[in-house]
């Protein structure tokens, strides 16, 4: 096994609330230790862990970081983000500079994507907090298992400890001064007062906003005010429309994601499409793509962990629909990526997680699913 992954020497992911370093995005975190930090300047990229790490990597051995996020799947013949980042330059020094910055300000989201997890969206902790884990097939499952095991080891910081990361962080920024992206993540960053910080403070690098849209036309202007000219970029996830978009990323109207889509194009940003495909996803991108990519990259994001929304979790004749609805498009790579991860059959305990993750997640909220076709609630006995 090829165990070398360049994304573990050119990205970085920060989440700022819990003060988190993940080298890369999928790998497991480290703590930042705020006093190292502040006695070594521009060393955020190069703890001892992460040079470590990039040495094993070039041995060709593994490192545990990366079994977290990566090698695990590939172990279970499943595909991995390493796989999908597709990078194959080789990277032969541990202390390389920092390309890529991603950061997580904060997890506060008033959505609950349908694949989401607590560790991304403070809606999917309160949900649990609330009405406790999803039981899928008999056994309680977080929606995402990594998660009980990394955030049970956390406690709540105080926000004069967040607010002093933070601060460094920008200095890290400032420092390093090679990095050619900023990725700003959430939770929705929109909603995030220290969005603004970032932007007033880095005018000298490329900006890429993700966001679920899930914000009012008032705040969303504002902001908008402040990217004007510049050269930020939204990257906005979605992937079907109508109440399939709704109930996928549940929190937001469709005509409202629509409207918005409108305002930041009015405004002069560039906007791009990340799709995640699912299997619910899958009933609905064919629509979704003929209405936007004309206008807006769409950028495929496989689902990778949360095996009850695979793309192959679905009943043959909503396969069969997805090839013969698609069929103007199978010369695309994205039609062509989820042909391929269709092209599996589920097995009855994948029906049975599908069929129980569907039903709680809808009950929960009062979701009529009458508008699914029938013959997937049929398949899923619902």
């Amino acid at each position: 096994m090829n165990y070398y992954c360049s994304a573990k020497f050119t990205d970085l992911q920060v989440h700022v609330q819990s003060r988190l370093l993940y080298n890369c995005c999928k790998a497991y975190p480290e703590r930042v230790d705020i006093e190292w930090l502040e006695k070594n300047p521009g060393k955020i990229f190069y703890t001892d862990t992460m040079v470590a790490d990039r040495k094993l990597m070039l041995e060709n051995k593994s490192c545990s970081s990366c079994h977290y996020g990566c090698y695990k799947y590939e172990e279970q013949g499943l595909t991995s983000e390493r796989r999908e980042y597709r990078n194959n330059k080789h990277i032969s020094n541990p202390h390389a500079p920092l390309k890529d910055l991603k950061i997580s300000l904060s997890t506060e989201c008033n959505l609950t994507c349908m694949y989401c997890s607590p560790e991304w969206s403070s809606s999917w902790y309160r949900d649990i907090e609330k009405n406790g884990d999803y039981i899928l097939n008999g056994v309680p499952v977080k929606q995402n298992t990594n998660w009980s095991v990394l955030w049970s080891k956390m406690k709540q910081k105080t926000r004069g400890t967040e607010s002093k990361f933070f601060k460094l962080l920008l200095n890290e920024i400032q420092i390093n001064d090679e990095i050619g992206t900023i990725t700003i993540l959430g939770g929705e960053p929109l909603l995030n007062n220290q969005l603004d910080q970032v932007l007033e403070s880095v005018k000298d690098k490329k900006i890429n906003i993700v966001t679920g849209l899930g914000v009012n036309k008032n705040r969303l202007q504002r902001i908008l005010e402040k990217t004007k000219d510049r050269d930020i970029r939204f990257s906005v996830s979605a992937e079907s429309t109508g109440k399939m978009f709704e109930l996928i990323r549940y929190g937001v109207s469709w005509n409202d994601f629509q409207q918005n889509i409108n305002m930041i194009k009015n405004n002069g940003n560039t906007v791009a499409l990340i799709s995640t495909i699912s299997n619910l996803s899958v009933l609905g991108f064919t629509d979704f793509y003929d209405k936007f990519h004309d206008e807006h990259e769409i950028q495929i994001n496989n689902l990778i962990g949360t095996g009850w929304m695979m793309p192959h979790v679905l009943d043959p004749k909503s396969k069969k629909d997805f090839l013969n609805a698609s069929k103007h498009l199978h010369n695309l790579p994205q039609i062509r990526d989820i042909l391929e991860m269709i092209d599996k059959t589920p097995d009855e305990k994948e029906r049975v997680a599908t069929a129980d993750y569907i039903k709680q997640f809808s009950s929960r909220r009062s979701i009529d699913l009458e508008f699914l076709p029938k013959h997937f609630l049929d398949w899923c006995g619902l």
